[in-house]
């Protein structure tokens, strides 16, 4: 009698859809990434998502529409108000009224939250996940695999998170 293998077995994944294990693979890799970076980011008082949106301030170097921001980081827009109440909790941004098109709300980033930010980039800068070869070679092939993936979308669109059914908030 057959045992019954789990789902990340790599025998439960060949008898499933092709590449069903690598799939597995890569979800699995980024749980323990994201984990790994939000316990280097938590003394500091941020999450990875929080310091994406702080990071993305910082190099704007000037405020940012909300929606530019959903559309950069592709995520839903409650997420990244969720992200910003937090962040304005810390003092680490402001959110105003556009005064060019009052519908519009801008982030700005506080000098505090510049700080805080440098300090993460110096806290992620060490942390070491694999050997940078490795780490190099991976890159440039999720970045095609991405690429890949966009273009063979359904209706040739460029598909987002968001569009996608369950698609993260």
């Amino acid at each position: 009698m057959a045992t019954a293998q789990p789902p990340h077995s790599p025998r439960a994944a060949e008898s499933g859809a092709p590449y069903t294990s690598l799939i597995a693979a890569v979800l699995q890799t980024q749980k323990l990434i994201t984990h790994q970076l939000n316990s280097t980011l938590r003394p500091l008082g941020l999450s990875f998502a929080r310091y994406e949106v702080l990071a993305m301030m910082v190099a704007a170097n000037a405020p940012l529409p909300m929606v530019r921001i959903v559309r950069a980081l592709d995520r839903h827009p409650t997420t990244i108000g969720t992200l910003i109440d937090g962040l304005e909790g810390s003092g680490l941004v402001l959110r105003t009224i556009n005064r060019s098109d009052r519908r519009s709300t801008l982030v700005t980033i506080t000098d505090k939250g510049r700080e805080v930010a440098t300090s993460a980039t110096r806290a992620l800068g060490a942390v070491a996940l694999a050997d940078p070869k490795v780490m190099h070679r991976l890159h440039e092939d999720l970045q095609q695999l991405l690429s890949a993936t966009r273009r063979e979308s359904p209706g040739g669109r460029h598909t987002t998170a968001v569009d996608l059914p369950g698609g993260r908030p």
